[in-house]
């Protein structure tokens, strides 16, 4: 009984934002409003000339004077990710999941970058080894060949970042299929065929593990592990199908890698 009440628990805390007409995050605020707009979270006046992209479908657009933007008019039929870019804030994704329509208007409000903010990485980032089934979480949308069975980042970190807390914090995640995201029906495969969560280091202490796919997933990273002002290591290292009799790594894709201190 014990056990079904966790898994209930984190099933609300990680479904709720995809179905509700608010998204709410550490860093934004997605509503529905009239027209798809971008406005600055602290001043929520709207924010000119932010790049939005759809990196699945090869669009992209700029909001206007007024941090207005039109998105295509298609239906979802498999989670993709809206990317909001602009220089001097934070960098945001957002997924819009299976059954919504672009065609609902958004307000996205996105926060402006703090001093000892590092963006690592606002690209697609595909992990694995190109081999995955069609019932794996979100495998119609991949696009990219595989960057391999681990990603990893060096980055410097000044001394004054210690006296904050810091985060690694990633935009967006599609495709896991761990026995978690199967149990929130994040994927179709087979019972028993789940693969074991990805891993995340830092400097090349293992610091914390990904088991859903969704947007602003963090993970705190101990300042006793954090080296002033030289190189620091940030590695994600994909899991593997642990019904298989062989080395098969589990693919997936992540968006919008940042290390923020608060």
């Amino acid at each position: 009984m014990k056990k079904l009440l966790i898994l209930i628990i984190l099933i609300t805390i990680f479904i709720a934002p995809s179905y509700s007409t608010t998204f709410t995050g550490e860093v934004t605020k997605v509503g529905e409003q009239e027209s798809n707009r971008v406005i600055d979270a602290n001043t929520k006046q709207g924010i000119d000339y932010a790049k939005i992209s759809i990196p699945q479908k090869k669009f992209r657009t700029y909001t206007d004077a007024n941090g207005n933007f039109k998105l295509p008019q298609i239906l979802v039929k498999e989670p993709i990710i809206v990317n909001i870019e602009k220089e001097g804030y934070r960098p945001f994704s957002l997924t819009i999941n299976n059954g919504q329509s672009l065609n609902n208007p958004m307000k996205i409000e996105i926060a402006q970058s703090e001093p000892f903010d590092i963006a690592l990485d606002t690209e697609i980032l595909h992990l694995g080894d190109n081999k995955f089934s069609k019932n794996s979480a979100n495998a119609s949308d991949f696009k990219l060949q595989s960057h391999g069975p681990s990603y990893s980042k060096n980055f410097i970190v000044t001394q004054n970042a210690k006296k904050s807390t810091n985060y690694l914090v990633i935009g967006s995640i599609l495709g896991l299929d761990t026995k978690l995201a199967h149990q929130m029906g994040q994927n179709k495969i087979k019972s028993g065929a789940y693969s074991s969560p990805a891993e995340v280091y830092f400097n090349g202490q293992k610091i914390g593990e990904l088991r859903i796919n969704g947007d602003g997933q963090r993970i705190k990273i101990p300042n006793s592990l954090i080296k002033s002002d030289t190189k620091n290591q940030i590695t994600i290292r994909a899991g593997q199908n642990l019904m298989a009799n062989h080395i098969d790594y589990d693919d997936f894709e992540m968006m919008n890698l940042s290390i923020l201190s608060e």
